[in-house]
């Protein structure tokens, strides 16, 4: 482990202080009460840091532009953070005996089976929502498949928040265990990218998918080619792992969104498959899938945009030298 990782960091303490308040109301009050909990606590956090609270907004503002949604920014603010405790919550309650049993509708599993039948692998592209890390693998475990997760890098505890996360010794060893543990409970295998950057990892995903499996990976900007797109009136970055995997190995390339649909019940749309576009050769067909996706996401985020956990960490100018990834205005 390289001596440039620090041994603790802020978020490090932030995540303990998180589990220390957390974990008992998790075990001690019912589901149904979680949404008014997180979002008191929400409201508590934003009225304490009204800079802070100011800041994201405007953030918010900016990068929407003249999008209308359906709330405003103000309560979006709030919106946004409420999810990051419920799905703490979700994830301690999974501690307690009994764990955490939530209910799922799944739509598209049909996209799944007939890319089985034709003898193919899937990579599920899993959009990086809030509740997507830990729900996203209950629904599939229930639905009886048995999936491979690629962990890209340890984001600590929480399993989606507002700042990127720093890595740190403390975090590795001690907090991303508290919620790969529960992970693991609903997935065949896990394989991490070596901290070294070595590939060997991939020789065994594609096995995998080469003999028909399943293999999820989380859509985010860490990867061998990343690609800065339109987004809104910014610029997202989004690595092409999951494009090139499918495309090496012939396996179906499926977008995964799992969306809240009342306490405890969720909705995973399992999309169809991203291909090229007519015409794209070469490298570019990478880019032209990557831009589908891009599409696709931004469509999501306008309809769900509480639940997108990548809005402060996107850069606020759109992207130079870059066909738009979306249409604007």
């Amino acid at each position: 482990m390289s001596d440039s990782i620090r041994r603790m960091t802020r978020t490090d303490l932030t995540d303990l202080v998180a589990i220390a308040v957390l974990l008992p109301l998790s075990w001690l009050t019912p589901q149904s009460w979680w949404p008014r909990i997180s979002r008191a606590i929400s409201i508590v956090i934003a009225r304490l840091g009204p800079d802070v609270t100011k800041a994201r907004t405007e953030t918010l503002r900016r990068i929407t532009g003249p999008r209308q949604l359906d709330v405003s920014f103000e309560t979006l603010r709030i919106a946004i953070m409420d999810g990051y405790m419920e799905e703490r919550l979700q994830l301690l309650r999974d501690y307690r005996p009994g764990g955490w049993r939530p209910t799922f509708d799944i739509k598209g599993m049909g996209q799944i089976e007939e890319a089985r039948a034709a003898g193919r692998g899937c990579v599920l592209w899993v959009c990086p929502f809030t509740y997507s890390d830990i729900a996203t693998k209950v629904g599939l475990h229930q639905a009886g498949l048995d999936v491979t997760h690629l962990s890209a890098f340890s984001r600590g505890f929480s399993p989606n928040s507002c700042y990127l996360w720093t890595r740190s010794r403390f975090g590795m060893k001690f907090l991303s265990p508290l919620r790969t543990a529960i992970e693991n409970r609903y997935i065949k295998e896990r394989i991490t990218v070596p901290l070294e950057g070595s590939l060997g990892y991939l020789r065994t995903l594609e096995r995998r998918l080469k003999q028909g499996g399943l293999v999820s990976m989380r859509c985010g900007e860490v990867g061998q080619r990343v690609f800065d797109l339109h987004f809104m009136e910014g610029t997202i970055s989004i690595a092409s792992g999951p494009v090139s995997l499918a495309r090496s190995t012939g396996a179906a390339l499926l977008p995964v969104f799992t969306i809240p649909d009342g306490p405890g019940h969720f909705r995973i749309s399992i999309e169809p498959p991203l291909q090229p576009s007519a015409g794209s050769s070469g490298r570019g067909r990478d880019e032209d899938v990557v831009r589908q996706y891009c599409r696709l996401l931004e469509s999501y985020v306008l309809r769900y945009p509480h639940l997108w956990s990548g809005w402060y960490h996107m850069s606020r100018e759109p992207a130079a030298q870059s066909e738009p990834a979306s249409a604007t205005g």
